[in-house]
């Protein structure tokens, strides 16, 4: 990059930012980053939190249960459509619980008519 006469140089702050990736930072094995607590949150339609939550909140607590983690939905706030799954704990426990969620939200989808229009037969009569 060349400067003109009297301006000074732009930092583009690059240099200071991989400066300090140096000896000193720690390194991670691949087990540090699978022990790791993390927290990933999606967002979900009330329709798919209730199926996520099940009767009584029996699926949620199955989900922690089978893989340990930590795992709620927010609450209903008036007028607001979408909820917010939080998962937390080990990356293997987070990955096997987000694997379940999708999961139930598949079967669960046709019994509360989620991802798309559920049509019978009868509902429209000539």
């Amino acid at each position: 990059m060349s400067t003109e006469e009297g301006q000074a140089p732009v930092d583009s702050g690059v240099d200071s930012v991989n400066a300090n990736t140096g000896d000193d930072a720690p390194q991670r094995s691949a087990e540090d980053y699978a022990s790791a607590s993390l927290t990933l949150r999606a967002i979900v339609s009330s329709k798919e939190a209730g199926v996520i939550i099940g009767k009584a909140g029996q699926n949620v607590a199955d989900l922690r249960d089978k893989t340990g983690v930590r795992a709620g939905v927010s609450k209903v706030v008036p007028g607001v459509h979408d909820r917010v799954l939080t998962v937390t704990g080990a990356l293997d426990g987070i990955a096997n619980a987000y694997g379940l969620v999708a999961d139930g939200l598949l079967k669960g989808a046709p019994a509360v008519g989620m991802g798309g229009i559920v049509s019978s037969p009868n509902t429209h009569r000539k």
